[in-house]
């Protein structure tokens, strides 16, 4: 066996008579960069001027190392956007992560749809899997309880029935009011 063919490396050359660690380094950066050592190196902080987050790779943090590697420039001009850690925003209904002492509530899930914990802490107790949130405004990030209200699926979903009659009512009066008349009684209680 050879000795790796950087100078002062007393590795075993495996490929292209260097050995792993410095074919490794030529493989992803094109250069063996001989002058430093090998082994686990702390990347300490981002290279980029004003950030101050840990660098991952290439003296890079990962927004700034994920722009690199994605448009080929890190651009380091453009700030970072700072994530606050409240959670996020998924077809309209905000999932945010969920305090260790409520998990009981979601089986242990975290992230979790806030409207569906805010109504397992009203009533105290998990959601079943039929059971499903509504919000009664149609505003998915409005998750106040006296905006919620909790639906069975059970029935298919959509429109409560009560709120369908009452409309189909409203329909009929409006374009053909002689179809109610002879049911008049039966709908509206009157005898």
């Amino acid at each position: 066996m050879k000795d790796c063919a950087v100078a002062g490396c007393e590795r075993q050359a495996v490929s292209r008579g260097w050995c792993h660690g410095h074919y490794q380094r030529w493989a992803r950066i094109g250069d063996v960069l001989a002058d430093r050592p090998l082994g686990r190196q702390v990347n300490g902080r981002c290279s980029a001027p004003e950030c101050e987050r840990d660098a991952i790779a290439r003296q890079l943090c990962r927004t700034h190392y994920r722009r690199l590697l994605t448009t080929g420039d890190a651009k380091t001009d453009v700030p970072v956007r700072a994530v606050s850690g409240k959670g996020f925003v998924h077809y309209g209904y905000r999932l945010i992560p969920v305090p260790a002492e409520l998990r009981h509530l979601t089986d242990g899930r975290t992230p979790y749809p806030e409207h569906r914990l805010v109504m397992s802490q009203h009533l105290g107790r998990p959601l079943e899997p039929d059971e499903s949130v509504h919000h009664k405004n149609g505003d998915r990030q409005d998750n106040r309880i006296e905006n919620l209200e909790l639906w069975s699926r059970w029935q298919p979903t959509g429109q409560r029935v009560v709120d369908k009659i009452e409309y189909a009512i409203e329909i009929l009066e409006r374009y053909l009011p002689e179809a109610l008349a002879p049911q008049r009684p039966l709908i509206f209680g009157a005898t």
